[in-house]
């Protein structure tokens, strides 16, 4: 298949996932990898990561690596056909999407619900197994993503630091991004490990936000 023909075939995948694609998506309509092989040679598209491309001149989605490692988790599927059982942005990678804290995280971090199994060879992705609904995940920037509480949550049971969880806490009250008493009660059940009373989730909040003395919230 000649590269315009290619390019046309997938052109509405393209635009409506921010210019990338899969392979296996590409295939699913009627596009080879040799053809996607030759359209990176001829500079019309570009590999981002095994089996995901961007098409050459689409704006650069903000996140491009996480995007990337998302859509491999499901890559014979559409944006628009996935659900929380394909595997969501989760933990501090959830927390980069929201643009809150100052989390470095090594890896790639993915939540699937059990029994689901999903896995990944790449060295630099996480994926959890865990009890996870469907009213616990939105679609942020065109992926699917953790809600702000479950994100907090997740990052207590992973016992992060105080500091960095302040950061997290404190960028989330400043942006208005989730409701005091929802965040007070996703701490709730971990206020213990950061040296405050069982189910103290309030006193913890409070506390978090010591460390941004004039935040109100």
């Amino acid at each position: 298949m000649g590269g315009a023909a290619a390019l046309g075939q997938l052109a509405d995948l393209a635009e409506a996932q921010s210019g990338l694609l899969t392979a296996r998506q590409a295939d699913i309509r009627g596009v080879a990898r040799r053809d996607l092989a030759r359209l990176v040679q001829t500079g019309g598209m570009e590999r981002v990561a095994y089996g995901v491309y961007r098409v050459a001149g689409a704006p650069r989605p903000r996140l491009l690596e996480l995007r990337a490692a998302w859509l491999q988790l499901a890559p014979g599927l559409d944006l628009d056909r996935r659900t929380v059982v394909d595997g969501v942005v989760s933990h501090a990678s959830a927390a980069g999407v929201y643009g809150v804290g100052l989390l470095e995280p090594a890896r790639y971090e993915f939540s699937v619900p059990l029994p689901r199994r999903i896995r990944s060879r790449r060295d630099d992705v996480l994926i959890h197994r865990t009890r996870l609904t469907a009213d616990e995940v939105g679609w942020v920037d065109e992926m699917l993503v953790t809600v702000p509480t479950r994100m907090v949550a997740d990052l207590c049971a992973q016992r992060i630091d105080g500091e960095h969880l302040a950061g997290v806490i404190v960028d989330l009250a400043v942006r208005r991004i989730v409701d005091r008493d929802e965040l007070a009660l996703a701490l709730a059940p971990y206020a213990h490990q950061y040296g405050g009373q069982v189910g103290g989730g309030e006193q913890l909040l409070d506390y978090l936000l010591t460390f941004a003395p004039d935040t109100t919230f």
